[in-house]
């Protein structure tokens, strides 16, 4: 008798403690889930990287200066003789004939190698620049008339033959400009005459 109230009391006590625990767990209703794993953390975005500024091109090589192309020189000037024209020298009996022609020779030793012809200015002076300097010998160049703006003044008379030409001679000069390794004339003034009539020009040559 005593073992059955001792039974009864057991269970009635584990009743209790089932009852106890039930509730509990219905009132939760929830069944146990694991914690989801933390995300893993996202890494900051790197910020777009600045390119490297493009190298500057190299400045361009200075130029060389320019090489100025030696040359030589010959002048001088042709008059009309006994005309006594613009610019007249009572000394030389003679006045500066504009626009005259003037030729410059330069020979080898079986051959031309040069002819230019060039014209004078009002004051009757020529000029010609010689840029082939292996082919310019002062002994072997000459200065010839050429062609006379008027048929007055048109005899030759120094030379006296138009094909007859005047050595050269180089002039002293105390600076020379760069480039000039020389500047000639020829040993007497070039001169046209009086044609055939004997009469002279008139005073003003009319220029071409």
């Amino acid at each position: 008798m005593v073992s059955a109230k001792i039974r009864l009391a057991v269970v009635a006590a584990l009743f209790f403690l089932i009852g106890a625990l039930l509730p509990v767990s219905h009132a939760s209703g929830r069944r146990y889930v694991a914690p989801a794993p933390a995300p893993a953390p996202v890494p900051a975005t790197s910020s777009p990287r600045r390119q490297a500024p493009r190298p500057r091109p190299p400045p361009p090589p200075p130029s060389p200066p320019s090489r100025i192309q030696p040359v030589v020189v010959v002048q001088g000037t042709i008059y009309c003789k006994s005309c006594k024209l613009s610019g007249y020298n009572r000394y030389m009996d003679a006045s500066p004939l504009p626009n005259a022609t003037a030729e410059l020779v330069c020979y080898g030793a079986d051959r031309v190698l040069n002819l230019t012809s060039t014209r004078t200015d009002k004051n009757g002076y020529f000029l010609v620049m010689v840029y082939d300097l292996g082919m310019f010998q002062r002994s072997r160049c000459r200065v010839y008339l050429g062609s006379s703006p008027t048929p007055l003044c048109a005899a030759p008379f120094i030379p006296s033959n138009k094909w007859l030409g005047l050595t050269l001679e180089r002039e002293k000069v105390a600076s020379l400009p760069q480039g000039v390794k020389g500047v000639y004339r020829p040993k007497s003034t070039l001169m046209f005459g009086p044609g055939s009539s004997g009469s002279c020009p008139a005073a003003a040559v009319p220029m071409m």
